[in-house]
């Protein structure tokens, strides 16, 4: 009887092991497809001055990973900047303060007219722009994981 019972808690725990190694697996899983969609969209975007953008993966503990994005040009891209694109707003501009025209240093953000962007933001002289939209990259990866996230544990888990 005892080695039964014996055979029974050691199932149990090698499950439980399985399942802890399996619920990392998903989120990494879901972190780096979050991650390769947010590159994708940041590197393609419709943006005339230099990308300074990085988007990694971070492990912050046992099954969480965070997608990271860092670099200059991260909120505007994620955001958007000036004024022909003040009508589309990231549906977070106003709860996290970014959005056209917030931006430190972007005195001609909302003039009609647009402006010029400087030789070392553009990487050439007198790029005229207007903005650009935002392109709710991050905002838009989290929507399609959440919609996805069954499918792929069922992937994972093997259901």
């Amino acid at each position: 009887m005892r080695g039964s019972i014996d055979e029974i808690i050691k199932g149990l725990e090698d499950y439980k092991r399985s399942l802890k190694s399996k619920a990392d697996a998903l989120v990494k899983a879901l972190a780096e497809a979050g991650c390769e969609a947010v590159s994708i969209t940041y590197g393609a975007w419709p943006y005339k001055g230099s990308r300074e953008a990085e988007v990694t993966v971070e492990q912050r503990g046992p099954a969480q990973y965070a997608i990271v994005a860092s670099g200059e040009t991260v909120l505007i891209l994620e955001f958007g900047a000036g004024v022909s694109y003040s009508a589309i707003q990231h549906p977070l501009a106003e709860e996290m303060g970014y959005g056209p025209g917030t931006y430190p240093g972007q005195v001609h953000a909302m003039d009609p007219r647009g402006w010029y962007l400087p030789k070392s933001a553009a990487g050439r002289n007198g790029v005229h722009t207007y903005g650009n939209a935002p392109s709710m990259a991050m905002y838009n990866t989290g929507k399609s994981l959440r919609e996805v996230v069954q499918q792929v544990a069922k992937e994972v888990f093997g259901g």
